[in-house]
């Protein structure tokens, strides 16, 4: 207000506003989980609960086709017997066309049973990776906390003067902050069929290894079978072969009884943790479940007089600016609980006013803002200055205890301006408590800027938050101002690259901002 351009001597912004959202915790980024290309959403498209389910149908008359009364495995037995008691060419002929076609309808119902079986193992393995998967990602949202905000400089009007600026500034902010809390006993029943899951994939899988075992006893059976030499020209060779088919014939029995014993043991298996009886799987569900999502909101609105003045101390001219201010301060806090999720939903559409009023904690409060800045001609204008704002300091404590710090915020700056150019440069040099939610903040600020005479700009820019870990943003932004009428935007995000989407939005935001200049 008192050290300001010679050519302006009216400056209206109406309005500014930027939005932001911080996840440096990474909640987006656990979300995103569900989601991403292979996550636990991917993996639930993968379970087919209708083709287990038929694949589980299906094993039994499979089996029975191949071991139970009339099956395979007895018409098997039967043209062995035959083949053996066989007198003539033509009963030996008609023996083997039985084998032939009992051998075929085994083969036959192998590959059925096994194909079922695999169905079975690899929905049981997809369901259990995606029941790990889902408990691991419900785990990985708890307490990481998500905050947005959203600031509007509804009006600022200044007319500089080194004797005495002055200028009028009226702006709210608002910021929300979430958090969920997954209570541990609301994972159980994904945590218990997950472990119960484990066994009964290994019986399906024991099941599959059997079905195998018993098709490649069969292709040896059929291989040996069409392997017959003539009785008439070898009979020590045709005496051997029909030993060695007996042998052959029981394999394939005794395979057929592994698989018999494997598919009962899938089909009465007994999960520990009682998820799957008999064989059949029922999902737990939750009573009463303890999880919650808490959520704390504040508004500040601001309505501040700014007055400023160059003085004179020791030779050098100093400006000074004071704003006294008037706050009002609004914070909403509310922790809904997943078991009364509708009810809280139907109490605020019935009445949102009546709602946000009764959790919000309302405060009103007058503050200082200070500001002292000295110029120098140095290949352009060099600028050094000092502000601390909020010089009152004080807390406020909700109704549930969460409590908004007030505290004094001391930044310096420094910048250099040319024709063309600026550079700027800003420290804070105490760190700003969060509300709640949210990370405590320290920035160092680092711009620069280029202009076409007045008329347009094009900026860059670098902040990193010294109070937190790997926190360093981007900025960039355009401005344009013909005729001194203007239009700022400006946007700003973490480096990352695009593919990586949740990192660059975990600490990102945008304003633009209208102004008149002359």
């Amino acid at each position: 207000m008192a050290d300001y351009p010679d050519n302006v001597d009216f400056g209206l912004t109406l309005p500014a506003i930027k939005f932001f959202v911080d996840d440096s915790n990474g909640f987006i980024d656990s979300a995103s989980a569900f989601t991403d290309e292979g996550g636990t959403w991917d993996q639930f498209q993968t379970v087919d609960a209708t083709a287990l389910q038929d694949a589980v149908t299906n094993i039994t008359p499979t089996l029975d086709a191949i071991a139970g009364a009339g099956g395979d495995l007895e018409q098997i037995q039967q043209a062995v017997t035959d083949l053996e008691n066989a007198t003539t060419e033509a009963q030996a002929q008609a023996a083997i066309d039985d084998l032939n076609t009992a051998s075929a309808s085994l083969s036959t119902n192998a590959d059925t049973l096994d194909s079922d079986t695999t169905t079975v193992n690899v929905q049981m393995s997809n369901l259990n990776g995606t029941a790990t998967s889902a408990q691991n990602d419900l785990e990985g949202f708890t307490d990481k906390p998500v905050q947005l905000g959203l600031g509007i400089d509804l009006l600022n009007v200044a007319i500089p003067s080194e004797r005495l600026g002055m200028a009028l500034s009226l702006s709210t902010s608002s910021t929300v902050g979430t958090s969920f809390r997954i209570a541990s006993e609301d994972l159980d029943p994904v945590i218990n069929l997950s472990a119960d899951l484990t066994g009964f994939t290994a019986e399906s899988t024991a099941l599959t290894t059997a079905v195998s075992d018993l098709a490649d006893a069969n292709a040896e059976l059929t291989a040996h079978f069409n392997d017959r030499p003539n009785p008439e020209d070898d009979p020590a060779a045709y005496s051997v072969w029909t030993d060695e088919l007996e042998v052959r014939r029981q394999a394939v029995e005794d395979a057929a009884t592994d698989v018999q014993t494997a598919q009962t043991n899938l089909q009465t298996y007994n999960g520990a943790n009682g998820t799957i009886t008999n064989g059949e799987i029922t999902i737990g569900t939750i009573e009463d479940p303890q999880s919650e999502i808490d959520i704390v909101g504040a508004n500040i609105s601001e309505v501040g007089v700014t007055v400023a003045r160059k003085f004179v101390i020791q030779g050098e001219e100093v400006a000074v600016g004071v704003t006294p201010k008037f706050q009002s301060i609004n914070v909403f806090e509310k922790t809904i609980a997943f078991s009364t999720y509708e009810d809280e939903l139907d109490s605020a559409s019935s009445d949102p006013v009546g709602y946000l009023t009764e959790n919000t904690t309302m405060l009103y409060r007058v503050n200082l803002d200070v500001g002292v800045a000295k110029t120098w001609d140095f290949y352009g204008r060099a600028r050094a200055g000092l502000a601390v704002k909020d010089l009152i300091p004080w807390t406020l404590e909700s109704d549930s205890g969460t409590e908004l710090l007030i505290r004094p915020k001391l930044r310096i700056g420094g910048a250099h301006e040319t024709k063309f150019t600026k550079l700027a440069l800003d420290l804070d040099l105490t760190e700003n408590k969060p509300l709640k939610y949210g990370v405590p903040t320290r920035y160092l600020g680092l711009g620069a800027e280029v202009n076409a005479w007045g008329h347009a700009a094009l900026r860059v820019g670098y902040r990193n938050n010294l109070s937190v870990e790997d926190s360093h943003v981007l900025t960039g932004g355009i401005g344009l101002t013909p005729f001194g009428t203007g239009l700022d935007i400006s946007a700003w995000a973490k480096p990352a690259s695009f593919d990586d989407w949740t990192t660059i939005i975990q600490d990102a935001g945008a304003s633009v901002q209208f102004s008149v200049n002359f």
